[in-house]
């Protein structure tokens, strides 16, 4: 605010309070205020002021779990409502992990029976041991692009071990089947249910040696039942990962954001 605002502001101010400080105002001097301005100082005053500026937006809803935290420095890990976009349209409930450092997002998955969400490596042919089962409950995802690392297995639990060229195979990344048994045996599933994000259609492909399988999707696109093998082979998300056993794969697997009809 400049000078001439401020002797305005201050002029018109203490022409309201005069009255009260002074008690009266002349008699016959009605073209004046007790302050000993004119009507048309005060018109200029209040001109002088003009209107004020409104207050700025507020910020757009957060999309990350960094945003969180920016906004929020003690936010601590747990789940947060973000939006795709900073779409208020397309919200999300994330599980903010890591706050404290490196704030990571990853989805919750409503549907943690032992037939949903998980890979196998089936044991047979060429690789002995016992099958590798991997289970998930919460996956990483990006909130930006929306494709899942499927080598994170921070929320997950593995059983059984086998032998693949010569080393231990003891987990599975997210939405792999694969084995060595010249057919298409190792199987999976992903499970989207009660969440707003969909698989993106013709996600996998199989790779391998004498490879063969399937990816079967729901009619939602939110459940897809996973075969794949060969000798040795596999099914895997685009781009398939040579070998996705243990913790092998990156953010690859694509999602779509579809609320829930």
């Amino acid at each position: 605010m400049n000078l001439a605002q401020n002797l305005s502001r201050f002029a018109l101010s203490f022409a309201l309070l005069a009255p009260f400080m002074t008690g009266c105002i002349a008699d016959g001097d009605s073209d004046f205020d007790a302050a000993g301005l004119s009507e048309d100082s005060l018109a200029e005053a209040e001109q002088a002021l003009g209107p004020q500026p409104p207050p700025p937006p507020p910020p757009p809803p957060p999309a990350t779990c960094q945003e969180i935290r920016t906004r929020t420095p003690n936010a601590g890990d747990g789940h947060y409502l973000l939006h795709v976009d900073h779409d208020v349209a397309k919200g999300w409930t994330a599980y903010c992990y890591n706050m404290a450092s490196s704030p990571a997002e990853y989805l919750t998955l409503q549907n943690t029976s032992a037939s949903a969400n998980f890979s196998q490596y089936t044991v047979g042919g060429a690789v002995s041991g016992t099958n590798v089962r991997t289970s998930y409950t919460k996956i990483r995802i990006d909130p930006e692009t929306l494709l899942v690392d499927i080598g994170d297995q921070t929320f997950s639990t593995s059983s059984g071990q086998l032998t693949h060229g010569g080393g231990p195979v003891t987990s599975m990344p997210y939405g792999v089947g694969m084995s060595c048994d010249a057919s298409p045996s190792g199987i999976g599933n992903i499970d989207l249910t009660g969440t707003p994000f969909a698989v993106a259609a013709d996600a996998f492909q199989v790779g391998g040696a004498g490879s063969s399988g399937s990816a079967v999707y729901s009619s939602d696109n939110r459940v897809v039942n996973l075969s794949g093998g060969g000798f040795c082979g596999w099914i895997c998300s685009n781009p398939a990962t040579f070998n996705p056993f243990n913790d092998a794969g990156d953010f690859q697997l694509a999602l779509e954001f579809v609320p829930p009809s």
